[in-house]
């Protein structure tokens, strides 16, 4: 009778001494099978701790490049509009407040604003008032979007601040009040240079224009699943809902690049976790098919001693699973210190989003030992229905 036919203690047993004895004989193999299912498992682990971090990374970055919807009063010509670079035209300041009661729209982060031309020491300038930005009904955000300017103070632009002569600091009188200078911006090359930013409700005291904006710049699709659903069509309809004596204004190349960058980063990492599986299954598999081919003369001689198939497969396969579980724990604890330790250096915005999760744990404990069970099945198929007599004929 095959020893390792009786399933009750000791056929179970002493194939498990023959696994690890066949371990402690060829451990260099073993080593090499450990670590290419190590690392996988520690690259997935990472990949998979990173993810949503990843994902909140692109989608600020993407978010930090500024507005692509600008909605301006209906009576604007768009020529003027982009002619001066701002609406000359009012609208009331209400109008941000229907926008966030207006539920879920394809507009998030509302920052409205009030631009008008000035003069500083005899030459034009321009004067930009800038509110906190702001989210629709139903959609909060604790990230923070563009330049917050705090009441009584002003940022410069490099030019302005070069006619003033004024540094980061200092006070300086503009229309009639007494200003603190938070920030002097660098040298830009654009109109940046010769702007002022205030706070929203300074520059409407300022100007003497309470309760007026120029426009509401917006960032539009923020749960879009296709670059379709950015199209101008769909902003104006749900706009002409809200307020129908406005226009928008997209920058579509903007808005596509923000989605098509959110579906990269989703697609990317299953992408990579599935070549890393594929790559580790590959090379565990010619791993075993080698280790199978140097024990011939022993499967041959189990065989001749009596031993049957499921004995010369639990064997192979056993070892397998051994080599799995091992590199799942392994993994699991090299993935998750460098992703703590690393994470945070690679994407800083948002590293509260990387934290250890053993719910991982028990899906590589139950997948690693699979994957190699299966990279191993073809090697221990063939060693199954190998025949014995030519193995030891061979190996005369």
């Amino acid at each position: 009778m095959d020893p390792a036919s009786q399933w009750g203690g000791i056929g179970v047993s002493y194939s498990f001494r023959l696994i690890f004895k066949e371990l402690l004989h060829r451990w260099s193999g073993f080593l090499l099978s450990l670590l290419a299912a190590t690392a996988a498992v520690a690259l997935c682990v990472g990949i998979t701790m990173t993810q949503t971090a990843a994902e909140k990374e692109t989608r600020r970055n993407a978010r930090d490049i500024g507005s692509n919807v600008f909605i301006i009063p209906a009576s604007c010509d768009l020529y003027e509009y982009h002619q001066q670079g701002y609406s000359p035209h009012p609208m009331p300041d209400t109008a941000i407040d229907r926008m966030m009661e207006a539920g879920k729209i394809a507009y998030n982060h509302l920052i409205p604003t009030l631009t008008a031309e000035i003069e500083v020491e005899g030459r034009p300038a321009r004067l930009t008032g800038i509110a906190m930005a702001r989210h629709p009904k139903g959609r909060p955000s604790k990230s923070k979007m563009g330049i917050v300017v705090q009441p009584g103070n002003l940022h410069l632009g490099h030019g302005v601040a070069a006619l003033l002569r004024a540094k980061k600091g200092a006070d300086v009188e503009l229309l009639g009040r007494r200003w603190m200078i938070a920030r002097v911006a660098p040298e830009m090359g654009t109109v940046d240079d010769i702007t002022i930013l205030a706070n929203l409700e300074d520059a409407q005291q300022a100007l003497n224009r309470e309760g007026e904006i120029s426009e509401i710049k917006a960032i539009s699709c923020v749960q879009c699943d296709t670059p379709e659903d950015t199209s101008l069509g769909t902003l104006r309809t749900q706009l002409k809902k809200i307020l129908p004596d406005t226009q928008v204004y997209l920058m579509k190349e903007i808005a596509d690049a923000r989605v098509r960058q959110r579906r990269m980063m989703e697609m990317y990492s299953p992408f990579v976790i599935l070549v890393l599986i594929l790559a580790s299954a590959a090379w565990l598999g010619v791993l075993a098919a080698i280790n199978v081919r140097e024990r011939v003369g022993e499967i041959g001689l189990l065989r001749a001693l009596g031993y049957g198939g499921a004995t010369i497969g639990f064997l192979i396969l056993g070892r397998a699973v051994l080599v799995g579980l091992c590199a799942a724990l392994l993994g699991f604890a090299i993935g998750t210190i460098m992703t703590l330790t690393f994470g945070p250096e690679i994407f800083p915005e948002t590293a509260g989003a990387i934290r250890s999760d053993y719910q991982l744990l028990v899906i590589v404990l139950v997948a690693a030992p699979l994957i190699a069970l299966l990279a191993s099945f073809i090697p221990a198929a063939w060693a199954i229905n190998h025949d014995p007599a030519v193995t030891l004929r061979e190996n005369q």
